[in-house]
């Protein structure tokens, strides 16, 4: 007997973007609904792959805000196609289909703001880390010539970094920035709920309180990792003809850890070699796992947490916050990584290696 014992229609863990069941991120979601009602022009959306983006976006599209919206999986890779994104939306006039005339990018913002007659116009834009330099410039002066828009813009964390070192005037058009990081215990045991009773079940049956709590511990409430864990958890409990899932299910799965971010983002900008007093400068924990790189080249993020120092709540939260800060190095110049198997192995660059050697 499967799934239907519990009075399920289907999996309720499959990996899929169902906006309607988006759940917890109070304090952000509370922030980008200020943005929103103030009438802000740019907001700025991190998180990594899997933290939630796409469904908060998708949620807001669908959401009741009294605006116009336009939401976009991918960015454009260039400032023209802004050009067809918009037409194509609101369409041409007969007289400017006969004569075959469209915007151009100076002339797309007055195009935009007579298609909007006052109306207020959500714009989202998924995937931004994606997109260059250009495109991104092209967006805010469009973002600055359009009467009433909010746009909000999603990436991995680096986009924000980036950002700052290479497009000032957007970094300083940006009103609000949010950050998705991970649920609470008690957002958790709602992500888990919703699901259940979204495909005919009850509650968070199969699972515990103290179930849930332990998973919550496992992952460190990053939302992709507690529905895979959940999948793996029920597929398990279905094999042994069990009707409930406890601690001993998750025992059974210790070697469980959170998937290194696999998906490569495509960079825009290219780092320049760091120099050393950039290194010396370092926040603390960046600088202690470049140190322990020098002494031993191409190690896992799983075996640096065991050589560096740091307080964090379970070694999934551990193996998260390494896994971020070796991605912010890599974008930054000053590790290189190689894919081994499943996981991903970090080394110095040759540049920052010479550094520590001379240091």
């Amino acid at each position: 007997m499967g799934i239907e014992k519990w009075g399920w229609k289907e999996n309720p863990f499959t990996l899929k973007i169902e906006p309607e069941l988006f759940t917890g991120y109070e304090e952000q979601v509370a922030a980008i609904r200020r943005h929103i009602e103030s009438k802000h022009k740019i907001a700025l959306l991190t998180g990594n792959t899997g933290s939630g983006k796409t469904t908060l976006l998708k949620w807001l599209e669908m959401s009741d805000h009294n605006t116009s919206k336009l939401y976009i999986s991918k960015p454009p890779q260039k400032p023209e196609d802004f050009i067809q994104i918009f037409t194509d939306i609101y369409g041409l006039g007969f007289m400017d289909r006969l004569l075959h005339r469209t915007p151009t990018l100076w002339t797309l913002p007055t195009y935009i703001n007579k298609k909007l007659n006052g109306s207020h116009l959500l714009f989202l834009i998924d995937e931004a880390h994606e997109t260059s330099r250009d495109v991104l410039e092209w967006l805010r002066v469009l973002v600055d010539q359009i009467n009433s828009v909010s746009l909000i813009v999603a990436g991995l964390p680096a986009l924000e970094s980036n950002i700052k070192q290479s497009l000032e005037t957007f970094d300083q058009r940006i009103t609000t920035r949010i950050a998705l990081t991970a649920l609470s215990e008690s957002e958790t045991k709602e992500l888990l709920k919703k699901r259940i009773e979204s495909v005919g079940g009850s509650g968070i049956t199969p699972f515990s309180d103290s179930t849930v709590a332990a998973m919550y511990q496992r992952t460190g409430g990053f939302p992709r990792e507690v529905l895979k864990l959940a999948d793996k958890l029920v597929a398990d409990a279905i094999e042994k003809g069990q009707d409930t899932i406890d601690a001993q299910n998750l025992t059974d799965y210790r070697e469980f850890e959170p998937a290194p971010v696999l998906e490569e983002p495509v960079v825009a900008f290219a780092p320049k070699p760091p120099s050393e007093s950039q290194i010396a400068n370092l926040p603390r924990k960046q600088r202690q796992l470049l140190e322990t790189l020098a002494k031993t080249d191409w190690l896992t993020p799983t075996a640096l947490v065991d050589q560096v120092s740091g307080s964090y709540a379970s070694r999934g939260h551990a193996i998260r916050s390494i896994n971020n800060i070796l991605h912010r190095l890599m974008l930054e110049g000053y590790v290189q990584r190689e894919s081994k198997g499943k996981a991903f192995m970090y080394a110095l660059t040759p540049k920052v290696r010479t550094l520590f050697v001379t240091a």
